[in-house]
């Protein structure tokens, strides 16, 4: 167990110094600064021994004029070094920050639409936000602390040794007496560390759900349940974050303590020495010089030690998210999307989300410019359908061809560049009216986006607000109306000009007005496209070419709306029930 723990360790270091990797001119900067920076307070510390021994020898005052002329000499040597050292690092740490929060960012986009609906949101932004800040501190270790306080410690120990070796050899001896403590609690730290961090998981979640369901949470008047729930959440993590709190300052007294004691008995074990004659003034004065000035870089590096052991939960779970192979990836012999001519055919399609099939069996064919409308009960199958054409998941049985060629032959982007999307629940970015409607045509012109503003019925709405297509839109396009969020995403949608077309309840839960503007929009942008129109209301659906009738995740009908309704079968029951006392 301690084996693997250990391994974990240095294999978790040693891919974040990985990281760093990039920007070794920064890092070779850094340790010859802080070689520098460390020999020459040595080198200060040491020219003590000639003015003591001679000053108390002849009561002469050259030697504090030398004195005077080194340190003047070597003073600039230290503050140049010293900026470069602490400029060096800062810069290294703020450029490696950065590089793993875009690491995380080109990992996480690759994922599949299961990735996400499998993990809370709260903790993916937990891992980009507390994760990465923790991180901060382990970077601080690995990339100053474990390199300036040694070459600190080692000039510092070489200065003592050089001045009365045997004297050094004796009080060396307690330095593994510091390594009790930090291996006693270092895995006590590590282990409150990975609950906190769970923990602060839950708590953003919980934030992030409260505040993405604040109307909710007014409408049903829970406001209280939900401080008293956040209130729970936030008590466990102060339970775990006092644990952690307590070995580290454990660790931190114990260092104290033990440093303390080594100090008293070298200032005691000194003055006898000086008493009877052992040793020169100069090369104790050196001496216990060398040893006081160790305390510093001992007490901060068994404090980055903390640190390390505190920061490595989040280095593990940052470099796990890292590591995740997206689950649907491109084929190695994977080509673009041909021109698309004919059909796009299922050939016994079988989809499940977990072990119960949504899609069983599944033959259908849809020819270019056809309009196929999906149609049956809530959990029959509608969505998935779509999203399997859209290569958000994978068949595991079956498969989807484009004009023959399998999809997972195709490139999924070049797929993705071929169809347009509009949904029920339209997302709308925090950004301008304009931004939005050319989200996946960035280089579209202003006129191209009027055009598109205009067959979608949005171009008088957007040109009669005061800023115009500039218009902020609002978190989630709070500030529109549920038939101008519609019609701006099927703008978007239009300025894609896609081969095909996916419409997930697109007018669902509009008004009677709004729906009528958006279904003329959904005219202009149905023209000349293969389009799948998946659809609760039959209402919406009755001039496609065919509709398709889903029952358990299995094909019951195929037909157009008067051949259906010609039929006793579930088509005819969804639309009697649906009409029923109208």
């Amino acid at each position: 167990m301690t084996r693997n723990r250990k391994t974990s360790t240095i294999r978790t270091l040693a891919r974040f110094y990985g990281f760093v990797g990039p920007y070794w001119p920064l890092m070779v900067g850094f340790v010859i600064a802080a070689v520098v920076c460390g020999g020459a307070n040595a080198a200060k510390l040491y020219v003590l021994k000639p003015l003591i021994d001679e000053t108390m020898q002849k009561g002469s005052e050259d030697a504090l004029w030398w004195i005077g002329k080194f340190i003047a000499i070597i003073a600039p040597t230290i503050a140049v070094s010293g900026f470069f050292e602490m400029y060096c690092s800062r810069r290294l740490l703020a450029s490696v920050i950065v590089s793993i929060r875009d690491r995380i960012c080109q990992a996480l986009l690759p994922q599949s639409i299961s990735f996400f609906e499998d993990r809370r949101s709260g903790d993916l932004m937990s891992r980009l936000t507390n994760d990465v800040g923790l991180t901060q501190r382990l970077l601080v270790f690995i990339i100053g602390d474990i390199i300036r306080e040694p070459i600190k410690i080692i000039a510092l120990v070489t200065l003592a040794v050089y001045s009365c070796w045997w004297l050094s050899c004796l009080f060396l001896l307690i330095i593994p007496l510091l390594g009790v403590p930090l291996a006693f609690f270092g895995r006590k730290i590590r282990r409150y560390s990975r609950k906190s961090l769970e923990r602060l998981a839950d708590l953003t979640d919980a934030m992030q759900q409260m505040f993405s369901g604040i109307r909710i949470v007014k409408a049903f008047k829970m406001e209280d349940a939900e401080e008293a729930e956040f209130r729970t959440i936030n008590a466990r993590y102060l339970n775990r974050a006092v644990r952690l709190a307590r070995a580290k300052s454990l660790v931190e007294s114990s260092i104290e303590f033990i440093c303390n004691i080594g100090m008293a008995v070298a200032l005691v074990t000194a003055g006898v020495i000086l008493l009877r004659g052992w040793a020169d003034a100069g090369s104790l004065t050196v001496f216990l010089g060398a040893l006081a000035s160790l305390y510093r870089p001992i007490k901060r590096l068994s404090k980055s030690y903390n640190n390390l052991q505190e920061a490595l939960p989040a280095v593990e779970r940052i470099v796990a998210l890292i590591d995740e192979v997206p689950s649907i990836q491109d084929q190695a012999d994977a080509v673009d999307m041909p021109e698309f001519k004919n059909e796009i055919r299922f050939n016994n399609v079988t989809f499940a989300y977990g072990t119960e099939p949504v899609l069983k069996n599944i033959r259908l064919t849809v020819k270019k410019g056809e309009v196929v409308a999906i149609v049956g009960h809530s959990g029959a199958g509608k969505s998935t359908l779509c999203d399997l054409v859209a290569r958000f998941y994978e068949p595991q049985q079956g498969t989807i061809e484009i004009d023959g060629v399998d999809l997972r032959r195709i490139k999924r982007d070049s797929l993705l560049d071929h169809i347009a999307m509009v949904a029920q629940e339209t997302f709308l970015f925090n950004r301008s009216i304009k931004d939005n409607i050319r989200y996946g045509r960035r280089d579209a012109t202003n006129e191209e986006v009027r055009r598109a503003a205009e067959a979608a019925n949005i171009r008088e709405f957007i040109e009669s607000q005061p800023e115009g297509y500039d218009t902020v839109v609002g978190e989630m396009g709070g500030k529109l109306s549920g038939g101008q969020r519609q019609r701006i995403a099927i703008a978007r949608a239009i300025l894609k000009n896609a081969d095909i077309l996916i419409l997930d309840e697109a007018t669902s839960s509009l008004d009677s007005e709004s729906e009528h503007l958006v279904q003329e929009a959904l005219k202009n942008l149905m023209q000349r496209r293969t389009t799948f129109v998946i659809a609760h209301r039959l209402s919406t659906v009755q001039h496609a070419d065919r509709i398709v009738v889903l029952r358990r995740g299995e094909i019951v009908q195929v037909g157009s709306h008067k051949e259906l309704m010609a039929q006793d079968g579930v088509y005819r029951h969804l639309y009697d029930m649906q009409f029923a006392g109208s």
